[in-house]
């Protein structure tokens, strides 16, 4: 196993640079859009993968939060329960706090009626409001993120305030990642990289499938990092893509057997940056078929590193991963690639695998490309996840890639290539 140990003295932090860049930006939005305040809606913390949390983009702080940031102000944070506020407290006793909230912008009451409240005490119930958290976050929340409740008595408290969605616009001010940010996500897909090497010391023929889990939580959280679900499924075949059935209902988990492949997706995350890798894992020999997808995943992937470049269209880089998967007869399970921290464009392949079993089912519907006319900038990031099925036989391969001036920056090696035990 790599034995490389954690050096916490190089651990990156924001500084109150970094504070000020977001905040700057945040009152660009609001000018650009004629806003005199912003209502930033923060999904529950552990809300992974791909976690919807916008609020911690402007506080630096603990998630799960409703923010509201008026116009040449400073955020204000209204928390879940008062353990939030004995955090802060807490924090603030601690000299290396690098939280940005000061203790007057918090308040208790994660609901509607605070929001008027906070809104009405700062004489902001009849100004122009953006709102982030009422626009689709897919590929898990279609319908947006914040709470009929919460939303409706917002409108209703607040009659003479002009509201528009401005989540979009919060999402394109964040897809560049500032030095100090890519420094965070360096560390992040450094965790994936150590939960890779865990996962592959683990599996063996005989090992059950949570032992595999467990190597690679384990490993997540020594590298202080945080993943609170991994994708994972394991057989002469594998058709799914979720967490092991295991986690959500009682069942014994799976025991590796030779001839095996062994798919995952890993996700790590450092400072609310989320970073992912897709490990695929031979058990030995393995069916042919499974070695000629491998070859046609990382072909994908290849091509999808050499097009993330600044200047180049996100379709552009779809068109590119899916040019080898159009060479032979195969199928996806899931898209290509996708954006990270925050989620949002969508490259998905050509062809849906096919699997008869579909026609027993009620609907069956694809998660759709989106964003194909964005153009890339240099520093945005993206998880590149090919995935290649050959009947039955789906090999899953990629990791985490950041958007270059002439091609694609990686964070990680090992899950970008079939990895044999």
């Amino acid at each position: 196993m790599n034995t490389l140990e954690p050096d916490f003295t190089k651990l990156p932090v924001f500084s109150l640079k970094e504070r000020d860049r977001r905040w700057k930006l945040a009152n660009d939005l609001m000018e650009n859009n004629n806003l005199d305040c912003l209502i930033v809606y923060g999904d529950r913390e552990g809300s992974f993968p791909a976690p919807f949390s916008p609020d911690t983009y402007l506080t630096n702080d603990r998630p799960g939060s409703i923010v509201i940031f008026p116009k040449n102000g400073e955020p204000i944070a209204l928390v879940i329960i008062v353990t939030v506020i004995e955090d802060h407290i807490q924090a603030k006793r601690y000299n290396k706090h690098q939280g940005w909230l000061k203790p007057e912008n918090m308040y208790v009451g994660k609901m509607g009626s605070m929001v008027v409240q906070v809104l009405e005490d700062r004489g902001l119930d009849k100004c122009n409001i953006g709102v982030v958290g009422l626009e689709a976050y897919p590929p898990f929340y279609f319908d947006g993120t914040m709470p009929y409740n919460t939303w409706d008595s917002i409108k209703d408290g607040l009659p003479h305030a002009t509201f528009t969605s401005v989540g979009r616009e919060f999402m394109d001010m964040t897809f560049v990642k500032s030095e100090e940010e890519l420094e965070v996500y360096k560390w992040s897909a450094n965790i994936g990289e150590q939960m890779c090497q865990a996962m592959l010391d683990t599996a063996r023929a005989g090992v059950r499938e949570s032992e595999v889990y467990s190597a690679a939580v384990a490993t997540s959280a020594k590298y202080a990092g945080i993943t609170s679900v991994l994708l994972m499924g394991s057989g002469p075949e594998y058709v799914g893509w979720g967490a092991p059935a295991w986690t959500y209902r009682p069942e014994e988990p799976r025991i590796l057997e030779e001839g095996d492949i062994l798919l995952s997706e890993v996700f790590s995350g450092f400072g609310m940056l989320e970073s992912q890798c897709q490990p695929a894992i031979a058990i030995g020999k393995i069916h042919p078929d499974f070695e000629v997808a491998a070859k046609i995943a990382r072909k994908s992937y290849e091509n999808g590193v050499a097009m993330l470049r600044d200047g180049v269209t996100f379709g552009e880089v779809v068109e590119a991963m899916n040019e080898p998967m159009n060479t032979i007869e195969c199928g996806q399970v899931h898209p290509l690639v996708h954006s990270i921290s925050p989620f949002g464009l969508i490259g998905a392949g050509n062809n849906r695998i096919h699997l008869e079993e579909f026609e027993n089912y009620g609907q069956v519907l694809d998660i759709p490309s989106i964003g194909a006319d964005m153009v890339l900038r240099e520093g945005m990031v993206f998880a590149l996840e090919p995935n290649c099925a050959i009947g039955s036989k789906v090999i899953n391969l990629g990791g985490t890639v950041v958007v270059g001036k002439e091609k694609g920056i990686e964070l990680n090696t090992l899950s970008t290539h079939l990895m044999r035990v």
